[in-house]
């Protein structure tokens, strides 16, 4: 397996896996997939906004996650915070995921973020999910909610 950055000629296969991403998502899997608009955000952050890193296996994309940076609200603190972190099913008890939070948690620290905050909203495997997370000493705060409009 290898882990890199995602370059431009990438963004088809990210959004097929993308895809795939939303059709098994019980919060996502009811709203709209509009494939244009993920394949501008892929390479916008590709492109610069941010970055986007992937696990390939026999030269196909397996799994991804998109990283990207903001202020804090009351400081000028940077925070690096994960967009999407998606790893197909059969490949989430290998080291995949391991290896792209691995990715996102360097890349932070170059980007020089003093925090990282990520989350999970998917439904997908929410208590795996955390313990990936704090296995990599993220601490839980706090609760997000979803409503639909």
């Amino acid at each position: 397996m290898l882990v890199r950055t995602a370059k431009l000629p990438d963004v088809p296969a990210l959004v097929a896996l993308g895809k795939s991403f939303i059709q098994e998502a019980p919060n996502y899997s009811s709203r709209d997939f509009d494939a244009d608009a993920l394949l501008r955000n892929l390479e916008g952050v590709i492109s610069g906004q941010g970055a986007v890193f992937v696990v390939e296996s026999d030269q196909k994309i397996i799994g991804g996650i998109v990283c990207l940076t903001t202020k804090d609200w009351f400081n000028n603190d940077v925070i690096a915070f994960e967009q999407v972190f998606y790893v197909q099913p059969e490949y989430r008890a290998s080291r995949v995921p391991l290896f792209l939070i691995d990715a996102f948690v360097n890349w932070a620290k170059h980007m020089g973020a003093s925090r990282i905050q990520c989350g999970t909203t998917t439904g997908i495997n929410t208590k795996g999910c955390l313990r990936l997370y704090e296995r990599f000493g993220f601490r839980e705060y706090g609760t997000l909610l979803d409503m639909e409009l």
